[in-house]
């Protein structure tokens, strides 16, 4: 190998190693949140803030630095709770949830229509006593939508230069009422479509890529 390569390949392992070792500045918010333009009138569904509910020491919050929750509903009797959180580093909600005593499961993708394209969202089954739960998520990092893999390639890139970055997860929680699956999954994607129509550009690319 020649020595110039030698040579980079050495630095790429020595910046690395100076990465991992070296202390991390504490991740600091953006605060984007505080940005963005979200309705509580989304068509048929009307929100309320419900921040106040939460609880902050619950594990399936445990890694996030600011959090949105607002609960949505329809007048025909659906509902669900929208979270967007922002974070340093994302868990899996498989891990958060589970360590909440909740049992989950894998469903298959969502895909929702956004004016044009799809976005594909995994999707859990989480049940706990008599609590049932249909989760939907995905990643927006830089505005773009990301899985695990580029989430966790964009957090090593940027610790090694000490870059910041904009990353949010949006979460929907959709109760699921007497085992129908299926309505609330429609409920979702009713929502997400109108959400991202509802929204002005300076915020969608937040939330849905740009």
């Amino acid at each position: 190998m020649p020595k110039k390569y030698l040579l980079i390949l050495f630095l790429l392992i020595a910046t690395a190693l100076a990465s991992f070792a070296l202390p991390k500045p504490k991740y600091q918010s953006p605060n984007i949140l505080s940005r963005l333009e979200i309705p509580y009138r989304i068509g048929p569904w009307q929100g309320k803030d419900v921040m106040q509910e939460l609880n902050p020491n619950d594990d399936r919050f445990r890694f996030v630095s600011k959090i949105f929750a607002r609960q949505y509903s329809r007048p025909d009797g659906a509902s669900l709770l929208l979270l967007i959180l922002d974070a340093g580093n994302f868990h899996n909600p498989k891990v958060c949830y589970g360590s909440s005593g909740y049992q989950i499961r894998d469903l298959n993708n969502v895909q929702f229509a956004l004016a044009g394209r799809a976005l594909q969202a995994p999707a859990l089954y989480a049940q706990k006593d008599n609590e049932e739960l249909l989760i939907t998520y995905w990643l927006c990092i830089d505005k773009k939508i990301t899985g695990w893999a580029g989430q966790k390639f964009s957090e090593f890139w940027r610790s090694l230069f000490n870059k910041k970055r904009t990353g949010l997860m949006v979460r929907l929680d959709v109760p699921i009422i007497a085992g129908n699956t299926a309505y609330s999954l429609q409920s979702a994607q009713d929502f997400v479509t109108r959400l991202f129509s509802s929204l002005p550009p300076s915020s969608s690319s937040y939330l849905f890529g740009s």
